[in-house]
């Protein structure tokens, strides 16, 4: 007893004195805050221009002009222009191209836009610009733009606010930090006004969702610096038919791009043939420029005339040296379709080619099918921790049952001989598997819904209400008996227990004053680290693996060195690796182990699988919005899709 006395007053005290360190910190204020988040703002989409070759060796001709007034997506004029009552309602001009982007949007009073046009028609090339020449021109003082994607907003389940603080704190870490008046530093700057949300992909939440995102947008608006929306034009008119325009907004939509638009553009992305200017673009343009009199020509003007079409056109016949003509073999590609078809299906071996030298062709072959996979079955997000969704649900009931066997049934053996191992085999097997199965995770620092802040009591009251942080709020009448406290009642008692029969009440007591020694320094690993960086989805989960290597130490040790004291070092030992094991499995990243080895096995997906993930980023496959990755172009995840011949299926 006295051992166990003197470590736990030792664990406590190391617990206050790294505590106490941490507040004597002193404090960002929010304009630090505030300053961090541009820089990291900037610096990633700077990143991500750069792997989107946007200015090599020049931006493609975004252009736009204001909605017809005929297609009625478009708010009253006075309201874009806050006029006062009575006064003369005044069109602001909002037509332009990509380098004036940041000028038109400081040209609406407002500060509200919409930005409307067919997939691949350059919606997030011109977000981008517009966050980047924003930043680069703004001062400190002014509110910093943040491009998200709004695909994992559920409007019926979440207000604007709350999910956007959910959001800026998952995407930039040092936002999840407390802050005395609202909550966290992410809610500060909200409530300050010190952010302007930049939201792209509207058009990819279900159809149900988009006329309750306007009319949530609506009533967040007064609270807002300005926002700005981009949408597939059919899908945002459909959204405002169902509900209500974004008010106060104006509302653009992209050009296509014009013979001269390719003329100015293709040729400076291939090399000479001979003559300082030429390149092997030249007799196909000069065959475009007679399109009203070539069917032909006019065809493959049309497939080139979004960004996306052109870029994939520069990557298969510039980046190569193949030679374009071929876009006009009528034999080939008789349809828009057939030669969009070919475009896109060129994306994948082009990017890989670029990189991999002889063997590209091989590697395309290979990661071709695990592209189309992820399109069929991870969602829009590709998040590494939700994975462990779409395996069948068996799966982790059988590891967390193996698991739960082997180490409840030790433990028991140990305190308590041969009956005692195989009842608490059986207990073990169960209880591992229903957590494993039904316990819902996010990775380390990525937030909760449910609005509760960062401070280590909060995460405290999280753990014993779901036993991690949970991926979003309890479900209507789910109660607070949760797959998480089940486990850590289940663990407890058995350790509790063990306790009581070999030192009477006592030892029991010194047992539970470990466990929750043991709770409270889990809440306190849960804590959002202090990172000013944005969160990419290779950060996410090296802080969830190392929170859960500490969680396992921690644990195992508090736990293990207990029960030795009470009753001996082979019991203690069998506790410390049981309890080692359960807080590595019971984890986003354990569980994504689990998950990842049965993709592999089956051929599914590359045991490398966030390396995989990354060199597509870095190819140009897949974008990086945040801690997840996406498909760089929508239409590629719908070709990969047909291409493969199989359905998309959300994971459940």
């Amino acid at each position: 007893m006295a051992s166990v006395g003197s470590f736990t007053v030792a664990a406590a005290t190391l617990l206050l004195a790294v505590w106490g360190g941490r507040a004597r910190r002193p404090a960002r204020s929010l304009d630090e805050h505030q300053g961090a988040l541009r820089a990291a703002v900037r610096q990633q989409w700077r990143v991500e221009e750069a792997l989107r070759r946007v200015q090599d060796p020049m931006p493609i001709p975004v252009r736009w002009e204001a909605l017809p007034v005929g297609l009625g997506g478009q708010d009253h004029w006075a309201n874009v222009g806050l006029a006062a009552a009575g006064a003369t309602a005044v069109e602001v001009a909002v037509a332009g191209r990509l380098p004036e982007a940041a000028a038109v949007f400081r040209r609406i009073p407002s500060r509200r836009l919409v930005v409307l046009g067919p997939a691949g028609g350059g919606k997030s090339v011109l977000l981008i610009r517009l966050v980047l020449d924003l930043i680069a021109a703004g001062g400190p003082g002014e509110p910093v733009p943040v491009l998200l994607s709004v695909t994992s907003w559920d409007p019926g389940r979440a207000g604007f606010a709350d999910w956007l603080v959910a959001r800026l704190a998952a995407d930039y870490p040092a936002l999840a930090a407390g802050h005395p008046d609202f909550g966290t530093v992410a809610a500060a700057l909200l409530a300050e006004e010190r952010v302007l949300p930049v939201l792209d992909g509207l058009d990819e939440l279900p159809a149900a969702a988009r006329p309750a995102a306007l009319l949530a947008l609506n009533a967040a608006s007064p609270g807002l610096p300005g926002v700005v929306v981009a949408s597939r034009t059919a899908q945002y008119l459909d959204a405002v038919r169902g509900g209500d325009v974004l008010t106060g907004a104006a509302v653009v939509r992209l050009l296509p791009l014009g013979v001269a638009d390719l003329a100015a553009y293709l040729p400076r992305t291939a090399r000479p043939t001979g003559r300082a200017s030429a390149t092997a673009w030249e007799p196909v343009l000069a065959r475009l420029a007679g399109a009203p009199a070539d069917d032909r020509a006019r065809l493959v003007g049309g497939v080139l005339a979004t960004p996306l079409m052109t870029s994939l056109a520069r990557a298969a016949y510039s980046d190569t040296g193949a030679d374009p003509a071929a876009l006009l073999d009528a034999g080939r590609f008789g349809t828009a379709d057939a030669l969009a078809g070919h475009l896109l299906d060129r994306a994948v071996p082009v990017a890989y080619t670029e990189h991999a030298g002889g063997a590209a062709a091989r590697t395309a072959a290979r990661v071709v099918p695990w592209l189309a996979w992820l399109a069929a079955h991870a969602g829009p997000d590709i998040a590494w921790w939700r994975l462990s969704a779409v395996v069948p649900r068996a799966v982790p009931a059988v590891a967390g049952g193996v698991f739960g066997a082997v180490a409840l049934g030790v433990v028991a053996g140990a305190a308590g001989g041969g009956v005692a191992a195989v009842l608490g085999a059986v207990v073990g097997a169960v209880v591992s598997g229903f957590v494993m199965v039904r316990q819902p995770l996010v990775p380390t620092g990525l937030p909760a819904d449910d609005g509760g802040g960062a401070g280590w009591h909060r995460q405290a009251a999280r753990l014993l209400r779901t036993g991690g942080v949970a991926s979003g709020p309890p479900a209507p009448g789910r109660g607070v008996v949760t797959p998480g406290l089940v486990g850590w009642v289940t663990g407890g008692a058995a350790i509790v227990a063990a306790g009581w029969l070999s030192g009477g009440g006592a030892a029991a007591v010194a047992a539970a004053g470990a466990l929750l020694l043991a709770l409270f320094l889990d809440a306190w690993l849960d804590v959002p680290t202090d990172v000013t960086a944005a969160a990419g989805p290779l950060a996410v989960l090296r802080a969830d693996r190392r929170t859960a290597l500490a969680k396992a130490v921690v644990r195992g040790g508090i736990l293990g060195v207990t029960t030795a004291a009470l009753i001996d070092a082979g019991t203690g030992l069998a506790v410390a690796a049981a309890t080692a094991g359960a807080s590595v499995l019971f984890t986003a990243w354990g569980r994504f182990g689990v998950a990842r080895a049965w993709f592999a096995v089956r051929g599914e997906l590359p045991w490398r699988l966030l390396a995989f993930l990354d060199d597509a980023h870095r190819r140009g496959v897949l974008r990086q919005i945040g801690g997840v990755y996406q498909f760089r172009h929508a239409r590629l995840r719908e070709r990969l899709l047909t291409h493969a011949g199989v359905r998309n299926r959300r994971p459940a």
